[in-house]
Protein backbone atom coordinates (compact mmCIF):
# COMPACT_ATOMS: atom_id res chain seq x y z
CA UNK A 1 0.00 0.00 0.00
CA UNK A 2 2.94 2.46 0.60
CA UNK A 3 4.53 1.51 -2.20
CA UNK A 4 0.76 2.67 -4.30
CA UNK A 5 0.88 5.68 -2.25
CA UNK A 6 4.18 7.03 -3.28
CA UNK A 7 3.63 5.81 -6.89
CA UNK A 8 0.47 7.90 -6.69
CA UNK A 9 1.95 10.99 -4.78
CA UNK A 10 5.36 10.92 -7.87
CA UNK A 11 3.40 12.79 -10.57
CA UNK A 12 5.92 13.13 -13.44
CA UNK A 13 5.22 15.94 -15.83
CA UNK A 14 5.99 14.92 -19.70
CA UNK A 15 8.97 17.08 -20.76
CA UNK A 16 9.66 16.58 -24.54
CA UNK A 17 13.58 15.52 -25.06
CA UNK A 18 15.37 14.90 -28.12
CA UNK A 19 16.23 10.98 -28.63
CA UNK A 20 17.93 8.60 -31.26
CA UNK A 21 16.61 6.15 -32.05
CA UNK A 22 17.87 3.21 -34.47
CA UNK A 23 16.43 0.39 -35.69
CA UNK A 24 17.34 -3.02 -37.24
CA UNK A 25 14.89 -4.27 -39.33
CA UNK A 26 14.40 -8.32 -40.61
CA UNK A 27 16.45 -8.23 -43.97
CA UNK A 28 13.48 -10.25 -45.94
CA UNK A 29 11.44 -7.40 -45.62
CA UNK A 30 11.24 -5.51 -49.29
CA UNK A 31 11.67 -2.15 -49.83
CA UNK A 32 7.80 -1.42 -50.24
CA UNK A 33 7.58 -3.04 -46.61
CA UNK A 34 9.88 -1.23 -45.65
CA UNK A 35 8.68 2.09 -46.38
CA UNK A 36 5.30 0.82 -45.18
CA UNK A 37 6.75 -0.35 -41.43
CA UNK A 38 8.43 3.37 -41.06
CA UNK A 39 5.18 4.52 -42.20
CA UNK A 40 3.34 3.06 -39.48
CA UNK A 41 6.12 3.87 -37.10
CA UNK A 42 5.85 7.61 -37.89
CA UNK A 43 2.03 7.58 -37.53
CA UNK A 44 2.35 5.56 -34.13
CA UNK A 45 5.32 8.67 -32.70
CA UNK A 46 3.37 11.08 -33.83
CA UNK A 47 0.16 9.83 -32.42
CA UNK A 48 1.70 9.68 -28.46
CA UNK A 49 2.85 13.02 -28.88
CA UNK A 50 6.21 12.84 -30.65
CA UNK A 51 7.82 14.55 -33.56
CA UNK A 52 10.16 12.82 -36.12
CA UNK A 53 12.87 15.60 -36.83
CA UNK A 54 15.13 13.68 -39.52
CA UNK A 55 14.40 10.20 -40.62
CA UNK A 56 17.91 8.29 -42.79
CA UNK A 57 17.90 5.16 -44.03
CA UNK A 58 21.18 3.82 -44.67
CA UNK A 59 19.60 0.25 -46.22
CA UNK A 60 20.30 -3.07 -46.09
CA UNK A 61 23.91 -3.35 -44.33
CA UNK A 62 26.09 -6.66 -42.98
CA UNK A 63 25.59 -7.09 -39.07
CA UNK A 64 28.28 -7.41 -37.06
CA UNK A 65 26.84 -10.68 -35.83
CA UNK A 66 24.39 -12.93 -36.79
CA UNK A 67 20.98 -12.53 -35.43
CA UNK A 68 19.09 -15.48 -35.06
CA UNK A 69 19.46 -16.19 -38.59
CA UNK A 70 19.81 -12.90 -39.65
CA UNK A 71 23.19 -12.14 -41.44
CA UNK A 72 22.13 -8.39 -42.34
CA UNK A 73 19.52 -6.10 -41.59
CA UNK A 74 18.12 -2.85 -43.02
CA UNK A 75 19.18 -0.34 -40.67
CA UNK A 76 17.06 3.22 -40.22
CA UNK A 77 18.08 6.19 -37.77
CA UNK A 78 16.00 8.65 -36.19
CA UNK A 79 16.06 11.86 -34.23
CA UNK A 80 12.71 12.50 -32.73
CA UNK A 81 11.25 14.74 -29.72
CA UNK A 82 9.01 12.75 -27.82
CA UNK A 83 7.14 13.06 -24.34
CA UNK A 84 9.68 11.35 -21.71
CA UNK A 85 6.40 9.50 -20.36
CA UNK A 86 6.28 7.58 -23.73
CA UNK A 87 10.03 6.05 -23.51
CA UNK A 88 8.47 3.06 -21.86
CA UNK A 89 5.76 2.20 -24.41
CA UNK A 90 8.25 3.09 -27.23
CA UNK A 91 10.55 0.71 -25.69
CA UNK A 92 7.69 -2.19 -25.43
CA UNK A 93 5.98 -1.51 -28.66
CA UNK A 94 9.44 -2.21 -30.82
CA UNK A 95 10.56 -5.12 -28.73
CA UNK A 96 7.11 -7.05 -29.23
CA UNK A 97 7.47 -5.89 -33.28
CA UNK A 98 8.53 -9.16 -35.33
CA UNK A 99 9.96 -7.16 -37.90
CA UNK A 100 12.73 -4.68 -35.41
CA UNK A 101 15.44 -7.41 -35.09
CA UNK A 102 17.35 -4.51 -33.06
CA UNK A 103 16.99 -1.16 -31.53
CA UNK A 104 18.82 1.75 -29.54
CA UNK A 105 16.70 4.35 -28.03
CA UNK A 106 18.96 6.87 -26.78
CA UNK A 107 18.51 10.76 -25.33
CA UNK A 108 20.66 13.66 -26.63
CA UNK A 109 22.20 16.42 -26.07
CA UNK A 110 21.22 20.14 -27.26
CA UNK A 111 23.91 20.97 -29.12
CA UNK A 112 23.63 17.55 -31.01
CA UNK A 113 23.72 17.37 -34.63
CA UNK A 114 23.23 14.15 -37.04
CA UNK A 115 24.83 14.13 -40.10
CA UNK A 116 23.39 11.74 -42.92
CA UNK A 117 25.18 8.50 -43.31
CA UNK A 118 27.11 8.41 -46.67
CA UNK A 119 28.62 4.93 -47.47
CA UNK A 120 32.61 5.44 -47.34
CA UNK A 121 34.19 3.86 -51.10
CA UNK A 122 38.12 3.66 -49.97
CA UNK A 123 39.54 4.70 -52.65
CA UNK A 124 41.73 1.98 -54.58
CA UNK A 125 45.34 2.91 -55.60
CA UNK A 126 46.72 1.11 -58.79
CA UNK A 127 50.51 -0.49 -57.75
CA UNK A 128 52.40 -1.35 -60.78
CA UNK A 129 52.25 -4.90 -61.64
CA UNK A 130 55.04 -6.63 -60.46
CA UNK A 131 56.04 -9.72 -62.90
CA UNK A 132 55.66 -13.45 -61.84
CA UNK A 133 58.48 -15.34 -63.11
CA UNK A 134 56.29 -18.44 -65.72
CA UNK A 135 56.64 -21.90 -63.86
CA UNK A 136 56.97 -24.25 -66.79
CA UNK A 137 54.95 -27.31 -66.34
CA UNK A 138 56.38 -30.54 -65.17
CA UNK A 139 54.96 -33.52 -66.97
CA UNK A 140 52.84 -35.43 -64.87
CA UNK A 141 51.82 -39.37 -65.63
CA UNK A 142 48.84 -40.78 -63.80
CA UNK A 143 48.71 -43.33 -60.79
CA UNK A 144 48.43 -46.30 -63.35
CA UNK A 145 51.26 -45.06 -65.61
CA UNK A 146 53.58 -44.40 -62.77
CA UNK A 147 53.25 -47.96 -61.58
CA UNK A 148 54.61 -50.29 -63.74
CA UNK A 149 52.44 -54.00 -63.48
CA UNK A 150 54.80 -56.65 -63.00
CA UNK A 151 55.28 -59.49 -65.35
CA UNK A 152 54.30 -62.98 -64.05
CA UNK A 153 57.36 -64.41 -64.29
CA UNK A 154 58.54 -61.27 -61.30
CA UNK A 155 56.20 -62.58 -59.44
CA UNK A 156 57.34 -64.47 -56.84
CA UNK A 157 55.46 -66.88 -54.65
CA UNK A 158 55.52 -65.82 -50.85
CA UNK A 159 54.85 -69.70 -49.84
CA UNK A 160 54.57 -73.16 -50.48
CA UNK A 161 52.41 -74.56 -53.68
CA UNK A 162 49.28 -76.04 -52.48
CA UNK A 163 48.44 -79.77 -53.33
CA UNK A 164 45.04 -79.89 -54.59
CA UNK A 165 45.13 -83.62 -52.49
CA UNK A 166 46.36 -81.92 -49.66
CA UNK A 167 43.71 -79.38 -49.42
CA UNK A 168 40.71 -82.48 -49.84
CA UNK A 169 41.85 -84.17 -47.35
CA UNK A 170 42.18 -81.32 -44.72
CA UNK A 171 38.52 -80.35 -46.10
CA UNK A 172 37.04 -83.86 -45.47
CA UNK A 173 38.44 -83.83 -41.76
CA UNK A 174 36.72 -80.03 -41.18
CA UNK A 175 33.76 -81.56 -42.87
CA UNK A 176 33.71 -84.85 -40.98
CA UNK A 177 34.44 -87.43 -43.74
CA UNK A 178 31.54 -87.24 -45.70
CA UNK A 179 31.42 -86.78 -49.67
CA UNK A 180 29.75 -83.88 -50.39
CA UNK A 181 27.48 -84.23 -53.66
CA UNK A 182 26.43 -80.53 -54.92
Amino acid sequence: MAKKAKEAARVVAAIDKKYELMLVLQPDLLESGVEKKLKEFEKFLTENGGTVDMKDNWGKQKLAYKIGRANSGTYVVYNVTLPTTFNKELDEHLRIDKDVIRFLHVSLKDEYAYEKFEEEIPEVKEEPKKEVPVRRKTETTTHKAATKEKAPEEVKDKGKKADSDVLDDKLDKLLGGDDLNI
